[in-house]
């Protein structure tokens, strides 16, 4: 038995995948399917569109807007799992697996179970990114996480202060610069917006020519339009490693004065703020948009990961600690949208599972004689 943890995009694909290779599975989640989904900000839509968001073999409804929202997503991930009736197991927390003589025992919040190979789909959002700011124990405002933001209602009639300005964080402070908020966005190193996409056809041909040409020759044709006239400059480095801000809402924002934009944190003061240009500025309330880590706690002990703490793996999506470990779900692409790649991820991982089924059916068969 093959077991997936985590009902999101990748472990529904994942599964649907095995299906169609009739290998036994079963997916358990610790929530409900589409589980990060259910707690997302109000205002999130998807940054591509739904043309190439849909997962294998299910087109997102037709009367979908190109570009979904959140509630929408949640839907198209439930009825996916209704429609090719995957074997879920909700409200099951995996705490710990170990391997041992070469299958996995699985502890989880409904006892012990156990698996041939191993699927971890669960994502990166339980786990979020959350560095200490110098100085936070004297700020005596709310400092919260973006997993934790829904909507600006919250924040009517304060000061607030996003720290990170990637999609996430740019998307909380034109959230609540709209809504009257008095915002401001703090941005180290740059950030590189692309315009909306409009068509799937030139979505999919430009990502493969981008998996395909020669890094140096890649990084040519990708074209970041560079805003540093409004304090929002290019990134440094090749725009290859840069997850691009989807939409020219932030820059347009802080050109018409709604935003205001500020360099890298000195130092938290008792409702204030040092930066370290030498300005300093009061705020009620920070919000820290500072990305996640994945969520790969019940596995930490048993797999290698980079300084950035992702899985090590194969082109099949595989350990390289262990082969009967594979990982989706935690190495996103700069170049495409996550769901854009799923597809293509999932087939290959699929095809490194049925692979060590077909090895181990071989090996059974010899011994048979």
């Amino acid at each position: 038995m093959i077991v997936i943890v985590g009902a999101g995009p990748a472990g529904l694909a994942m599964a649907a995948e095995l299906a169609r290779r009739n290998l036994p599975h079963r997916i358990i989640e610790r929530g409900q399917v589409g589980e990060s989904w259910h707690h997302h900000y109000d205002r999130l839509r998807l940054h591509t569109l739904k043309q190439v968001s849909a997962l294998p073999y299910l087109p997102m409804p037709p009367d979908y807007p190109n570009f979904p929202s959140r509630a929408q997503v949640l839907a198209y991930l439930q009825h996916y799992a209704r429609n090719f009736d995957l074997r879920i197991d909700e409200g099951i927390d995996l705490r710990r697996a170990d391997f041992v003589e070469g299958r996995w025992i699985l502890t989880t919040s409904n006892g012990q179970t156990d698996a041939s190979v191993l699927v971890m789909a669960t994502g990166i959002w339980s786990a979020p990114a959350r560095p200490r700011l110098p100085g936070e124990e004297r700020f005596g405002g709310p400092i919260l996480h973006s997993r934790d933001y829904r909507n600006p209602e919250p924040f009517c009639g304060q000061r607030v202060l996003v720290v990170g300005a990637g999609n996430s964080g740019a998307e909380i402070a034109v959230d609540l610069a709209e809504y009257g908020v008095e915002t401001s966005i703090v941005v180290r190193s740059g950030v590189a917006c692309v315009p909306r996409p409009r068509s799937a056809s030139a979505m999919r041909a430009i990502a493969w020519l981008l998996r395909t040409l020669p890094a140096p020759l890649a990084a040519r044709l990708l074209r970041r339009r560079d805003f540093r006239h409004v304090g929002l400059p290019l990134p440094p480095g090749s725009p290859l490693t840069h997850y691009p801000v989807v939409g020219y809402e932030l820059p347009q924002a802080v050109a018409a004065g709604h935003i205001t934009v500020y360099p890298g944190i000195e130092q938290l003061e008792r409702g204030a703020v040092s930066f370290r240009d030498g300005r300093r500025a009061p705020f009620d309330a920070i919000i820290l948009a500072t990305g996640y880590r994945p969520a790969l706690d019940p596995v930490a002990h048993l797999i290698d990961c980079d300084a950035r703490g992702r899985p090590l793996l194969d082109r099949h999506w595989r350990s390289l600690s262990n082969p009967q470990l594979v990982c989706i779900g935690y190495t996103y692409p700069t170049t495409e949208g996550w769901l854009q790649a799923i597809g293509r991820v999932v087939r290959a991982a699929a095809q490194g599972v049925a692979a060590m089924f077909d090895v181990q059916a071989a090996g059974d068969r010899e011994y048979s004689r």
